[in-house]
């Protein structure tokens, strides 16, 4: 057993009897439920608990819904919103959620509107890593059949998924009044799309956090050059005009070059989390014929990382030309705060032109090799 303590976040969330103990049970281990007794609120609308997978060496820390109904929505929208997307923002993965799940209850036979819009549609609008599983499935049931079909009709039209994007499964198998059997169903489906839904995620969510660490922290160079430029007075020597301005300059330049170190070694992080995950959830498919392939990523890895993201980073920026020695006492203070925002907007475009597109070529040129 590798005991490394390698973290995996689900939010799973449904109306009150959709099976949701059930589900947990059935994909990540029969004593999942156990683990939900006592749990602790830690945000309204949300319980907090964890299940250690002995056997993979993943603790899976699973987010729960309280019974969620209509007159409790708005609550829950906001609650779950708001932690979904602190842990979405995060540059390391291990805060994000990994996986979301959605469940409905075939039995229902409906998708109600406040489920719709109070919940998958902000989800959804928010690109979120959401599955969708309708719970209860009986493929042998004509009926069953057909209420299933009905729902994803309904959430196909109003989400713009595909059918893809939603799974029937059945958590439990039972035995009807009729003799028949009704297996467990849709193990497989989960982990596969478990699996394809990380990368997807991280391939699209990684640029952006990264991109958005490199643009506050030079929105934070420019709010502490502000105040440094706002000490300026008329009795202030030339000479320490000219420091002032000399610092603001330098500061930019550690800014980046730190802000670069950080991308680079989140991005690392990342992608190194996401290999470990992939290595230790369940082989399904063809995958579990041939395992997942990540020996030659791991050969290249650190070369890939950690000489091209610093440097692509720090390269796709232009040369800071901060014009200070020109200020004159009078006027300096206004005229170091036009070089800061014309330097300040010139590195922002390079940040959100140049450099977002460098890490989502990066990312897919990984996913490549990961997939090939």
């Amino acid at each position: 057993m590798d005991n490394t303590g390698l973290v995996s976040n689900i939010l799973i969330a449904g109306k009150t009897g959709v099976g949701k103990s059930a589900f947990l049970n059935y994909i990540y281990g029969r004593d999942v439920a156990e683990s939900r007794a006592g749990s602790p609120v830690t945000a309204e609308g949300l319980h907090e608990y964890e299940y250690y997978d002995l056997e993979r060496g993943i603790l899976f820390r699973f987010f729960d819904t309280w019974g969620l109904e209509a007159d409790r929505s708005e609550e829950w929208h906001e609650a779950v919103i708001a932690v979904v997307n602190k842990r979405e923002g995060a540059l390391d993965i291990a805060d994000w959620f990994h996986t979301i799940y959605y469940l409905l209850s075939i039995n229902s036979g409906r998708v109600e509107t406040y489920e719709l819009e109070s919940i998958l549609k902000p989800l959804y609008a928010k690109e979120s890593n959401v599955t969708i599983i309708l719970t209860n499935y009986n493929p042998d049931s004509a009926m069953n059949v057909e209420k299933a079909e009905a729902m994803e009709d309904v959430l196909m039209r109003e989400l713009g998924i595909n059918r893809d994007a939603m799974i029937r499964v059945n958590s439990v198998e039972k035995k009807l009044l009729s003799g028949q059997v009704v297996s467990t169903l849709g193990y497989e489906a989960v982990w596969q799309r478990n699996r394809t839904n990380l990368w997807q995620d991280v391939e699209r969510k990684l640029p952006l956090n990264l991109t958005r660490h490199l643009l506050d922290e030079l929105e934070a160079w420019r709010d502490r050059s502000y105040r440094s430029a706002e000490k300026i007075r008329m009795i202030t020597p030339q000479a320490m005009i000219s420091w002032k301005a000399r610092q603001i300059e330098k500061d930019l330049e550690s800014t980046l070059e730190q802000a670069a170190l950080t991308t680079e070694e989140a991005m690392a992080q990342g992608v190194r989390h996401y290999i470990q995950l992939m290595e230790r959830y369940p082989l399904v498919g063809k995958q579990a014929d041939v395992g997942f392939k990540t020996r030659r990523v791991e050969l290249g890895f650190d070369y890939s990382f950690k000489r091209t993201i610093r440097k692509m980073v720090l390269g796709m920026i232009p040369g800071i030309h901060f014009i200070y020695w020109a200020f004159k006492r009078r006027t300096a203070e206004r005229g170091i705060k036009k070089a800061i925002d014309q330097q300040y907007e010139t590195v922002r475009q390079a940040i959100v032109q140049d450099v977002q597109r460098g890490f989502e070529n990066e990312m897919k040129q990984l996913g490549r090799t990961l997939n090939q």
